[in-house]
């Protein structure tokens, strides 16, 4: 009798491990597996959450539907017209949980993907990318770099030792910007990186981080909202002088575009709403 306890007690434990799952906290986190296979996921149109969804075989069995912005997934979840968002790790960072508008909603624990940093994209072969690196260099040494992400809780996941590309430089940026007296930034809005705070006025790390740039540049900053989806059509029509809005860089990228030594780590991260 105690031997078939036992077994019983054995079998109880590894049933609520397998329906609710533990972290390295002890704390209760989320069964993947169930919260995924025939959930509804939204993640941004373009974006690396977008080519997750669509690639990653653990999303296989889900429903997924494309969104036009981060904050619109995570609107969704909110609403609880979708289950789970996966945006930016950076996204979640102030923008969810107690203190926020989403207050209820929650990062998944103990699983998250594709690891990756964040660029800034110019023309293939600017000499823009040579001058923004070396402005990015001055930032992160006199720590301007530093007391920008401390403001929005991201200068733990700083990059200040990045490698630049070894493009070419062919196309004479640099000179356009400055006759005119400014760059122009194309982004989407987002926080903790743009966005419009009670003043609307637009702050978050890209949009003061940016203007450091600039100013080390000797130029305005011109920030342009842009649909992701089109960025690169943006760029090479010249209407934007760069990406500049927690682009994620890929092989494919660099290989179009020139793109600016990483300057901030990254992942994706899925949000759900907790009951």
């Amino acid at each position: 009798m105690k031997k078939f306890l036992a077994l019983m007690l054995v079998s109880i434990l590894a049933l609520s491990l397998v329906a609710c799952g533990t972290n390295n906290a002890g704390t209760e986190t989320v069964d993947y597996a169930v919260s995924v296979a025939g959930a509804s996921v939204v993640a941004e149109a373009g974006s690396a959450g977008e080519e997750l969804a669509t690639g990653d075989a653990f999303f296989g069995d889900a429903t997924f539907t494309p969104v036009d912005s981060m904050a619109k997934a995570l609107m969704e979840v909110h609403a609880g017209t979708a289950k789970i968002a996966i945006v930016d790790y950076v996204t979640s960072i102030g923008s969810i949980g107690e203190g926020t508008d989403y207050a209820a909603l929650k990062v998944v624990e103990g699983k998250d993907f594709s690891p990756e940093e964040y660029g800034i994209a110019f023309r293939k072969g600017s000499d823009l990318t040579p001058a923004v690196n070396a402005a990015i260099a001055e930032l992160a040494a006199d720590g301007t770099m530093d007391k920008i992400g401390a403001t929005y809780k991201l200068d733990k996941l700083l990059i200040k030792d990045g490698k630049a590309s070894d493009d070419a430089v062919v196309e004479g940026d640099l000179a356009a910007i400055k006759e005119k007296g400014e760059m122009v930034i194309g982004m989407t809005l987002f926080a903790p990186m743009n966005y419009y705070n009670e003043s609307n006025e637009l702050i978050g790390f890209e949009t003061e981080f940016a203007k450091a740039v600039c100013e080390k540049l000797g130029v305005a900053a011109k920030f342009v909202e842009i649909n992701w989806d089109a960025k690169e059509i943006e760029l090479n029509s010249k209407n934007i002088d760069c990406i500049w809005n927690g682009m994620t860089i890929t092989p494919e990228r660099q290989e179009n575009m020139s793109i600016s030594v990483p300057y901030m780590q990254n992942k994706q991260v899925m949000v759900y709403k907790a009951q």
